[in-house]
């Protein structure tokens, strides 16, 4: 069966039950604690903006491309984050620009944006390479076990990461495993503004202080990267050190590194882990779109090694894991707060309404897309690419705010799934069924089981 024929006929893919009209607030407030995406209701999949108010807050759902634009790019400095979302942020990442707004944020946005983008990370992609390579040797000591395959993607994405960000330090995973994991996940009454009184009352570990546990190593590496006479990598932390910002000429503080360090850490590592995750469930359920993306690497590898100039040549790799973007988006919501009044797709904005931009909901929704609930990777082909509207497809946002770290985390996507699919099938391991959780990111709940199949 080919790729494109399987779309048609494969099972319907996992996700929550979809309530049938709008939630009463409280039912819906209840949901968004346990699973957000299971409060997200038929008309929001219909309806390309959808005004409500829960208690005290009016919420408008933007789902149209014009509105998206408006949001986050033509009008972008009036809509800041959400400020109880940001608050969970803020708490252990300071002046961090996943916390921070204003110019504060643009200072920090304008030095992170060089460290990490596609020039700054070629030098770290044979080690990358290799860190994948090492993984997969170990995971063909499993063949015919059943894993958590969530569980290693992990594991080895924190170690694709250290490559990055210190050069390879065996010190520091300990640290990216507990960043990865921040902010804990919002409870029901961090939505309201009694969140910041109630705070005191978690636990430390998860509060502010389970990042400052993480401060005596992460200002060794920065102290270290700052001395004269250092002589190790140019790694991620060196560069944010040494990085000026291209219109003041000023250099971020040393409290500033480490909180725009962390900051990136905590941003980098869990939104990977679903796209990735939730890809492999994607092939597991398709067969021939696994088999047409192992004979693009085998054709384009040629019984090589894999290296950097091969990842721009895989370009159905890229329209699979965009495909699975689009279906699990890493991050299900993004919520903004308009500072001031607007106006948004002929609705009027005040001050203080939140504004709902849902890649659950976006992209799936039945004006944006034909049959939206199929996987069907020729959706990105570039003849289909260049017909959708670009703020259709918004995995990593956009505007300003679009994620720092996107080229990073698709060239990390690409080396994995180029290892891994050559050597590895990933089937479904029966008896533990499939179920999406979203909070700040998206997950399958429990894992994903499977059984580990090595490439004959």
């Amino acid at each position: 069966m080919r790729a494109s024929e399987e779309t048609l006929t494969a099972p319907p893919l996992a996700t929550p039950p979809r309530p049938a009209r709008p939630l009463r607030p409280l039912a819906f407030a209840r949901a968004i604690a346990t699973n957000s995406i299971s409060a997200l209701d038929e008309e929001l999949f219909d309806e390309l903006v959808v005004e409500r108010r829960y208690f005290w807050q009016r919420v408008l759902f933007v789902s149209d491309p014009d509105g998206i634009k408006r949001v986050f790019l033509d009008n972008f400095p009036n809509y800041p984050r959400f400020r109880h979302i940001r608050r969970l942020f803020q708490s252990g990442l300071g002046t961090g620009s996943l916390g921070s707004e204003g110019e504060t944020w643009w200072r920090h946005r304008r030095v992170a944006a060089p460290s990490i983008d596609h020039r700054a990370l070629q030098p770290h992609v044979p080690a990358m390479i290799a860190a994948a390579e090492v993984f997969a040797e170990r995971t063909e000591d499993l063949d015919g076990s059943e894993v958590d395959l969530e569980n290693g993607i992990s594991q080895l994405l924190t170690e694709l990461w250290n490559q990055v960000v210190t050069g390879g330090d065996p010190a520091a995973t300990a640290m990216l495993n507990g960043l990865a994991k921040y902010p804990r996940k919002p409870r029901l009454v961090d939505f309201t503004r009694f969140g910041a009184v109630f705070d005191p009352l978690r636990p430390p570990e998860q509060r502010g202080e389970k990042l400052t546990a993480f401060d005596d190593l992460l200002y060794r590496l920065i102290d270290e990267r700052s001395a004269e006479n250092y002589r190790g990598q140019h790694d991620l932390i060196w560069r944010l050190i040494h990085q000026s910002d291209r219109r003041t000429g000023e250099q971020l503080t040393r409290t500033e590194v480490r909180d725009e360090a962390a900051s990136m850490i905590a941003g980098g590592v869990s939104p990977t882990v679903r796209a990735l995750t939730w890809l492999w469930y994607l092939l597991a359920m398709h067969p021939a779109v696994e088999a047409r993306l192992r004979d693009e690497l085998d054709t384009v590898l040629q019984g090589e090694r894999l290296a950097l100039p091969h990842l721009a040549q895989f370009t159905y790799a890229r329209q699979v894991i965009d495909e699975a973007m689009r279906l699990y988006p890493p991050i299900p919501g993004i919520l903004r707060e308009a500072a001031a009044a607007d106006e948004v797709c002929g609705h009027r904005v005040g001050p203080g309404t939140a504004i709902a931009i849902l890649p659950w909901v976006v992209h799936r929704h039945r004006r944006l897309w034909h049959d939206p609930e199929r996987f069907d990777p020729d959706r990105f082909s570039p003849e289909n690419a260049a017909e959708r509207p670009r703020f259709a497809y918004v995995p990593f946002a956009g505007g300003p705010r679009i994620c720092v770290g996107a080229s990073f985390a698709i060239t990390q996507m690409l080396i994995v799934v180029a290892v891994l699919v050559r050597r590895f099938s990933f089937p479904l391991a029966g008896g533990h069924p499939v179920r999406p959780v979203g909070h700040i990111s998206l997950h399958p709940y429990g894992g994903l089981r499977v059984t580990v199949q090595r490439r004959a």
